[in-house]
């Protein structure tokens, strides 16, 4: 079986480290890099060496576009005990943008990436090397939101964060997939979906065991459930609209307006995860355990 080539890009909240674990516990996904923003860096070494990977870390944007970085914590910083020596080689040393574009380049028009934090790093990509996008095969990002939003009330937070990299993302003829917080709804877990996962990788342990410790009896894990909706698209409810990414509002900075009823009489430009399946979710979330 041919394998999909696939970037990874994240910020290393918790929940992408589930996320990355599914991806990896995946045998259909040839994982050619995982490209990171903010300070965690030698974490995300040490996921990718905990996880047998054979790829490199790459590290890239330390702030947004062109603002300031925000103080919110939405997603949960780690809290995995990150024991054992960091393994840092000369192909770690890459930035993300000139990593991506060699992949693409080496892929043909087959390069897959997906997204779990702010896209700072594909946005700089984009910037960098215009050429790029006719060989990028599909991009699909954890980010934005139809209706709702946790970092403000109608924005999530790796829209939030980073608005106008979203923005250049969204309007840069790339073909792009959003899944945002209402299309991962359905993939709630109770206690008991949590309690039957039994991850063999001790970074994996320690993030759920953070999700048990939560005194809610439901628990999401955003970005895990959009990987899972990446992973499980043949039975992912999605669909094509025009959307725009507020960047100048005060409101409502960040937000993904989604023209569902088309009232803006535009070609629609980017793909949008409608739901979920948790039975998919799970099931990913169980290649985890091997």
């Amino acid at each position: 079986m041919t394998k999909q080539p696939l970037i990874i890009d994240t910020d290393l909240t918790r929940d992408d480290i589930v996320a990355i674990a599914m991806l990896a516990a995946d045998s259909s996904f040839d994982i050619r890099a995982i490209t990171c923003c903010s300070e965690w860096f030698v974490e995300t070494v040490q996921l990718r060496d905990s996880l047998g990977l054979d790829c490199p870390v790459c590290w890239g944007a330390m702030k947004p576009l062109f603002r300031q970085p925000t103080d919110l914590d939405i997603y949960g910083s780690i809290e995995a005990d990150f024991d054992g020596k960091t393994h840092i080689n000369p192909k770690d040393e890459e930035y993300p943008w000139d990593k991506i574009y060699s992949e693409a380049v080496k892929a043909d028009g087959e390069l897959e990436i997906i997204t779990l934090g702010p896209v700072t790093n594909i946005a700089q990509t984009i910037l960098r090397y215009p050429q790029i996008k006719p060989l990028i095969k599909h991009i699909f990002c954890f980010a934005g939101s139809g209706y709702k939003g946790n970092a403000a009330p109608y924005s999530e937070y790796n829209a939030y964060t980073d608005p106008d990299a979203l923005k250049i993302l969204f309007d840069s003829g790339s073909k792009v997939t959003m899944c945002g917080l209402d299309g991962i709804e359905a993939c709630e877990l109770t206690r008991e979906d949590l309690d039957s996962i039994y991850p063999i990788n001790e970074m994996v342990k320690s993030v759920l065991d953070a999700y048990r410790r939560n005194g809610e009896n439901n628990i999401i894990i955003p970005a895990a459930a959009a990987a899972g909706c990446f992973i499980n698209r043949d039975i992912t409810p999605i669909k094509e609209f025009y959307v725009e990414v507020e960047t100048k509002g005060s409101l409502a900075l960040g937000q993904t307006v989604v023209d569902r009823l088309g009232k803006y009489k535009k070609v629609p430009n980017i793909k949008v995860v409608i739901s979920s399946s948790k039975t998919g979710f799970k099931q990913s979330l169980n290649r985890i355990s091997g």
